[in-house]
């Protein structure tokens, strides 16, 4: 097994932190799981409808379900690898200290606003626990809905603070467009 040269000297990048990468395999893999199981599903039950004429009771049920988890536990893995959606207007025009300190402190609300909406929904979700709501066709209890939700707000939590983390102790050197020289 080949090992990768370890991170030397102070213009070393790391492009993408391997120990993110693969604490954020196994959301991917949970949410690949999901829109597997949702494509086949989908797909015998258009085909029991079409050549049998037999309809499957609960599609849409098992659906909603399959949907929050398969996007619920995909989020962490996106703020592991960082994928999130970015848009870089004055990235380009500021310092290499500039773009960490804009880095860290857009870590920070993100931090904040995954926290504050994780706070407001615990209600809603042990609302639905105490007043035992369920789905029309299978009666599948509207709690299980909120269990992939809160799940992944709290990991999507854990994953955010480990960039922050990782960034601050590496200085900038695992975000690439830290190092990408200034417009001149």
């Amino acid at each position: 097994m080949r090992r990768r040269p370890a991170i030397s000297g102070p213009n070393s990048v790391l492009r993408e932190p391997d120990i993110l990468k693969r604490a954020a395999w196994p959301f991917g893999l949970a949410a690949a799981f999901f829109l597997t199981f949702m494509m086949l599903f989908t797909t015998i039950a258009v085909v029991l409808r079409q050549v049998f004429d037999t309809p499957v009771l609960g599609v849409v049920d098992l659906m909603e379900l399959a949907l929050v988890g398969m996007v619920f536990l995909a989020i962490p893995g996106v703020f592991l690898r960082d994928e999130n959606v970015t848009v870089d207007v004055i990235d380009q025009f500021v310092s290499r200290r500039t773009r960490l300190i804009l880095r860290l402190n857009g870590l920070a609300v993100t931090l904040t606003f995954l926290i504050l909406m994780m706070i407001q929904m615990i209600p809603l979700a042990m609302d639905k626990w105490e007043f035992s709501e369920v789905t029309m066709t299978l009666g599948i209890d509207r709690f299980i809905h909120w269990i992939p939700i809160i799940f992944g707000f709290a990991m999507s939590v854990a994953a955010t603070a480990w960039v922050a983390l990782y960034c601050v102790r590496l200085g900038g050197r695992a975000d690439s467009t830290i190092h990408q020289e200034t417009f001149e």
